[in-house]
């Protein structure tokens, strides 16, 4: 792992961690042991930990092309991704008492690092559908199924299944009884309409898929803004401004390449 990742997986930091095991440099513990403690493990993270690095990064970005709907962009992309990592680790770190693993992404020339929590299951992903009462997007239920939750350095900016739950609540809740109204285009944004699955931390601003836009076949994503309480205009991108992405994946792809939002 890069100098950045190795110094956020150290006991007593800023993330305040009890214990960490990094899997490719501890391998006398057995699956057995592991998983009496670690809960959300999946054994293929444990089996991967026992390869080389290469190996496990080729495995991975296979994953990745194999279980992502294929994407012009974002194909490409992951390509160019996995070919600057120097490593995907799995790592088990102790924190209030609890055991939880963790994958992470380690660029080569250290200029940051991603982490990627356990993959939902698909009976979880069903229950998620039904509390949403929207039909997902293909790409984003299809990367739950790598990464229920994802982020860069510290903060784990994709929210997994039941922080979604939940930012939605809160956020209906702050538009529905609020004294600012969104518009979109020419009409009131209805504050039901917006899912929000990343969060701008710092900010009560999320990217959110939008009931209420379906650029292609499935439903689009824009920025909410907390702070001026507006979301990105669809039709007249400006450079600077946060945009609104037609797919999942096509957001994913500049979270990856390291588009901050203002």
């Amino acid at each position: 792992m890069n100098d950045l990742a190795k110094q956020f997986y150290v006991e007593g930091g800023d993330a305040k961690f009890e214990g960490i095991l990094i899997l490719h440099e501890n391998r006398d513990f057995s699956w057995a042991e592991l998983s009496e403690k670690v809960f959300d493990l999946p054994r293929s993270w444990f089996e991967l930990s026992h390869i080389s690095k290469e190996e496990r990064v080729e495995f991975v970005c296979d994953l990745w092309l194999d279980r992502l709907p294929f994407h012009p962009k974002a194909h490409p992309f992951f390509f160019q991704f996995f070919a600057r990592l120097d490593d995907v680790a799995i790592v088990v770190v102790k924190k209030e008492g609890e055991f939880s693993s963790e994958m992470v992404y380690s660029l080569a020339d250290n200029s940051t690092f991603f982490r990627g929590f356990p993959p939902a299951i698909d009976q979880d992903i069903s229950l998620f559908k039904t509390e949403i009462g929207h039909g997902l997007p293909r790409d984003y239920l299809s990367f739950l199924k790598l990464h229920n939750g994802f982020g860069k350095l510290s903060e784990a900016g994709l929210l997994n299944m039941d922080e979604v739950v939940l930012a939605r609540g809160l956020l209906r809740d702050s538009l529905l009884y609020g004294e600012n109204e969104i518009r979109f285009e020419d009409h009131l944004v209805d504050p039901n309409s917006l899912i929000p699955f990343y969060e701008d931390y710092g900010l009560s601003s999320f990217q959110c898929f939008f009931t209420d836009w379906y650029p292609n076949s499935e439903m689009g994503n824009v920025y909410f803004s907390g702070i001026n309480h507006t979301i990105s205009d669809v039709k007249h991108r400006k450079e600077g401004e946060p945009l609104a992405f037609t797919s999942f994946l096509e957001w994913l792809v500049s979270y990856l390449e390291g588009m901050n939002f203002p």
